[in-house]
């Protein structure tokens, strides 16, 4: 028993180390710190002077990695399965209930925001979130639909919807076996739903989704500023007299580098300003709540200039 028992903890331990979510990090973090020692070996005012330009740098490339570990860290936006998002709506009510059995009893005449009362069985209910989505049942064909509540989440996007009709199907994933809300998609790297999906990035290890899109695009701000930054110092650092091979190696993988993270950088420039996620700007016409929209007229999420980018 106990054989069998390391062994899979052996497993488990292997695939956990040898996932993408944990090589991507270390490989990254490692051609970049071999990159910037390249160029700091051979530039050696980088870390011996002390004003405020190379202050500065080594501050950038401190923030450089913190925001990359960040976007790598943090939870894209998985979508929860309906047994754990009900459990935690049960735990929520029954707090609710007894707060407000509470106020009732100390004399207190408050309410509680998110309870109410069936006038038919007298059974509490609780008020969906803004951003959950809303069961009615279709007039006609008796077929229950679910409908997005006008209060959804300005990350998540709100659509436009003409008043004849009653709001937007939401798509079942049948890998998750969930409702997957407006802007979501199955991530098949990452074996979840994932809400608000941009890509699946390898450089990260993980999606770009609702939860860290703001910090990619930032990330990918410093990291094109940092290689720009160490261009420049690894080419005062070369000598004329003794030129050294490895510099020459390093400087070329960083333009490199520096042209793909400065088109990515405009690509995501271009998509917040369309308020657009990189999925549904390459398969709009694959889209259930985009296909039967104009390309042309832009997102059904945009309203402002400001209010996008905001």
């Amino acid at each position: 028993m106990a054989p069998s028992i390391a062994r899979q903890a052996w497993l488990f331990c292997c695939n956990t180390v040898c996932s993408e979510r944990v090589l991507s990090p270390i490989l990254v973090l490692l051609v970049h710190g071999l990159l910037v020692a390249d160029v700091t070996y051979h530039r050696q005012e980088l870390w011996q002077e002390i004003s405020l330009w190379y202050c500065s740098v080594r501050l950038l490339v401190v923030a450089t990695i913190a925001l990359y570990i960040g976007t790598s860290c943090t939870n894209p936006g998985f979508v929860e399965s309906s047994e754990s998002q009900s459990g935690t709506s049960s735990c929520t009510c029954c707090f609710l209930l007894c707060c407000g059995l509470c106020m009732r009893k100390g004399g207190s005449m408050g309410k509680v925001s998110h309870l109410s009362t069936d006038s038919t069985g007298g059974e509490p209910s609780t008020n969906l979130a803004p951003d959950e989505p809303l069961d009615s049942l279709d007039p006609e064909s008796g077929v229950q639909m679910t409908v997005i509540d006008e209060g959804i989440q300005k990350r998540r996007g709100t659509m436009e919807i003409d008043a004849d009709e009653e709001g937007v199907e939401l798509r079942w994933c049948k890998r998750c076996q969930l409702q997957q809300p407006l802007r979501s998609k199955h991530c098949h790297d990452c074996g979840r739903c994932v809400r608000t999906h941009d890509h699946h990035c390898p450089w990260v290890g993980s999606c770009v989704g609702e939860n860290n899109r703001v910090l990619f695009f930032w990330y990918l701000i410093l990291q094109s500023i940092e290689l720009g930054v160490f261009f420049k110092e690894g080419i005062l650092g070369i000598s004329l007299l003794k030129p050294s091979v490895v510099l020459m190696v390093g400087l070329l993988f960083i333009a490199i580098f520096f042209l793909m993270v400065s088109c990515l950088l405009s690509f995501h420039g271009f998509l917040i300003l369309a308020n657009l996620t990189t999925w549904e700007h390459i398969s709009w016409r694959h889209i259930t709540y985009l296909k039967s929209l104009r390309a042309e007229r832009g997102s059904p999420f945009a309203r402002s200039l400001w209010w996008n980018v905001a």
